[in-house]
C-alpha cells in the first residue's frame, strides 16, 4: 500500500506545532510542508483551501493583528478577511493539515488521528483494526462443545 500523504500548512516554529508534526511524520505520513512565512497563501490558494467552511475555524484570535483589525469585535465579510489573511500570514490558525478529501486545523490529535487513520500513539493502525468496526466488539471464538 502507497503511504498516506498530507499537505502541512504552518509559519515559524512553535512546540506544540513541531510536536504535530513529529507525531504525523511518525507515523509514516509523508507531508509536504509549506512555510506560509516563507512561501505566503494567495487570495486564489485560501479561497480554495477553505471552501465553503465556516473561516472563523481558520482565524488565530491569538495574532496582534487579529485585535489590530477588530476581527475581536466584529466579522468582515469573507472576501475581506481572505485577504487580510493572504497579507498577514500570522492571522492564519495553524496547522493546516490537508489531504486529498479532508482538512483539520490546529494540534487536536484525535481529529489528526481520524482524519489521517492513524492510532493515537502514532502508528498506522493494524489490518485487524481496519476491518473491526469501532462499536463492535471483535468476535468471540467459538465454544466447542462436548457432546452427545
Amino acid at each position: 500500500m502507497a503511504p498516506k500523504r498530507a499537505a502541512f500548512f504552518s509559519y515559524g516554529s512553535d512546540e506544540k506545532t513541531d510536536e504535530t508534526r513529529k507525531y504525523i511524520e511518525g507515523a509514516g505520513v509523508l507531508l509536504d510542508v509549506r512555510d506560509i512565512s516563507k512561501n505566503p497563501l494567495s487570495e486564489g490558494e485560501l479561497t480554495a483551501l477553505l471552501g465553503y467552511l465556516d473561516i472563523r475555524h481558520f482565524l488565530n484570535n491569538l495574532s496582534e493583528s487579529y485585535a489590530k483589525h477588530n476581527l475581536d469585535q466584529r466579522l468582515m465579510a469573507r472576501k475581506d478577511i481572505i485577504k487580510l489573511m493572504a497579507g498577514d500570514y500570522t492571522l492564519i490558525r495553524r496547522p493546516i493539515i490537508r489531504t486529498a478529501r479532508l482538512l483539520t486545523v490546529g494540534c487536536d490529535r484525535k481529529k489528526i488521528s481520524e482524519m489521517l487513520q492513524i492510532s493515537d500513539n502514532g502508528s498506522q493502525p493494524s489490518a485487524d483494526n481496519n476491518r473491526r468496526s469501532k462499536n463492535r466488539p471483535a468476535a468471540k471464538e467459538p465454544t466447542a462443545f462436548a457432546g452427545s
